[in-house]
């Protein structure tokens, strides 16, 4: 390349970073080299173009400002190119190829800040060129062959992979060391969503909770809270998926919860069983971005003829249009808004009880104040028996059978207070409740409280006109499987007799626990 040229025309400065390292020189620096170039060469007008975080080792990955200044040069926009050296420019032989096929019409220089530079407008420059680029390219190749031996072994001895966190977890040295906050929050989402709650809803939340996408920094949206409860990270597990670049056709990747999963060395959050489940409740149709639960009871309430859920619609005739609630083949678009407004004043009713608590309990559930009493009370004796053998009482074999027997009854009180931890994290999501809660809660919200409030309701063809009343059609059962409402008052056992008399019409038993 000559020693000079033109002053006249724009300068494409190209700037390219990959990752920055204490090796790699920043954006700012390649910029500063480029510009003392077109200052000794009096190229005053230039256009810059920026690549940050865009490798040039594989084609699949697209590079924004390369492209734009391409065409810009094809264009006839662009006089010449400045670049800190050719590995910034290109780093695949075809994609140099491409380069001298778009600079020779045009006879468009490339100028290199550092490093020997190369003239792309002569054959002995795009010789040089090429042999530069077939030698870059074996290092790129020698440098991913090194970079997969080492995450082969970091695999196969359960450590993590990557650069950024996953949420829930600090990355440091390698190694992974919980959030507790962030787990918290985690275990919050997985019990929320395989409650019927929605990924909006938990993006909301851990936004509310002040957390932040790792990567990005930037608030939660649905998308970013499935990525990170589909991360297996979460369940102490992680999926490895080599890919090379020789072959890019043979390298798709696969979702993570798609992936074969290895478990790491570090602390699951949840349990590799939970993660599951999620994870099919996450996948499904329903989780894709506008595909979501507009009205309180679809999916939820049930067809009392045939006990499938009902799907939400629409009817309308000449003058009028109305939502409704639909069964194929018995319920073909019953009414919705009698039965949302029905089934709402129950739970207002319910959630402002004095004695909510009672509600939430399962039918036939343990009681925990005897449990607890009968807990204290063995535990006393066990440490009566070992005091019996700290004087000599009793002998070795008597303390180890009687220890024995009321180990064995602790661990069958311990499993059966488990079964009601359900049941106050229930109550103390939701009491005191108001009607105003009720009226600032979300859908989502709204019908988690009718999951675990009401979790049976069906839905019975309401019949011809005049309709019955909406609870003479509409049976809600409560969680200990009573039929709302109660029949304490005379009206309410009028009710009963009519809601039995109609079921009956389908050959239906109406249940009263």
């Amino acid at each position: 390349m000559s020693n000079s040229a033109p002053a006249l025309g724009v300068t494409a400065i190209y700037l390219r970073l990959s990752k920055q390292t204490d090796r790699s020189v920043s954006l700012d620096a390649q910029l500063a080299e480029c510009i003392a170039l077109c200052d000794r060469n009096g190229w005053t007008e230039t256009r810059i173009y920026r690549d940050e975080s865009r490798s040039a080792s594989n084609a699949r990955r697209k590079r924004p400002a390369y492209e734009q200044m391409l065409a810009d040069v094809r264009a006839g926009e662009v006089a010449r190119i400045v670049c800190r050296d050719d590995d910034r420019l290109v780093r695949q032989p075809v994609e140099l190829e491409g380069l001298i096929n778009t600079l020779e019409p045009g006879a468009v220089p490339v100028w290199f800040a550092a490093g020997s530079e190369l003239d792309l407008t002569t054959s002995r420059g795009r010789e040089n060129a090429r042999i530069r680029g077939a030698i870059a390219r074996g290092e790129v190749e020698r440098k991913s062959e090194r970079q997969k031996a080492s995450n082969r072994h970091r695999v196969a001895t359960g450590k993590p992979l990557g650069t950024v966190r996953p949420f829930g977890y600090t990355y440091a040295a390698g190694t992974l060391t919980v959030v507790p906050a962030e787990a918290e929050s985690i275990r919050w989402a997985v019990a929320h969503v395989m409650r019927g709650g929605t990924l909006s809803d938990v993006a909301r939340e851990w936004t509310a909770r002040g957390h932040t996408v790792p990567k990005t920094k930037g608030p939660y949206s649905w998308a970013a809270a499935k990525g990170a409860l589909t991360n297996p990270y979460i369940c102490g597990h992680l999926q490895y998926q080599p890919s090379t670049i020789l072959s890019p056709e043979t390298s798709k990747r696969v979702p993570g919860w798609k992936a074969e999963l290895i478990k790491g060395e570090w602390e699951p959050i949840i349990t590799r069983e939970q993660w599951t489940d999620v994870v099919q409740v996450l996948t499904r149709t329903r989780s894709k971005a506008g595909n979501y639960v507009r009205y309180l009871g679809a999916g939820i309430y049930r067809c009392g003829v045939c006990d499938k859920p009902l799907r939400s619609g629409w009817n309308a005739n000449k003058t009028k249009k109305w939502r409704t609630y639909k069964c194929i083949g018995h319920n073909g678009g019953i009414s919705a808004d009698p039965i949302d407004e029905y089934i709402t004043e129950i739970l207002m009713w319910m959630l402002t009880q004095e004695d909510f608590a009672d509600l939430l309990a399962e039918p036939e559930g343990p009681d925990r104040g005897a449990l607890d009493a009968e807990r204290k009370e063995l535990e006393g004796e066990l440490e009566a028996l070992t005091a019996s053998y700290a004087r000599r009482a009793i002998r070795l074999p008597q303390l180890e059978a009687g220890t024995a027997a009321i180990e064995a009854r602790l661990a069958e009180i311990d499993q059966a207070l488990a079964g009601t931890v359900e049941q106050e994290e229930r109550a103390a999501r939701y009491a005191p409740a108001s009607r105003e809660q009720w009226e600032s809660a979300t859908i989502e919200q709204r019908r988690l409280f009718l999951r675990d409030l009401l979790p049976v309701v069906r839905v019975f063809p309401a019949g011809s006109n005049p309709a019955p009343a909406v609870p003479v059609y509409v049976h809600a059962y409560d969680r200990r499987g009573r039929l709302r409402p109660l029949t304490l008052e005379p009206e309410d056992v009028e009710t009963l007799q009519r809601q039995k008399a109609h079921a009956a019409k389908w050959g239906k038993v109406v249940d009263q626990a």
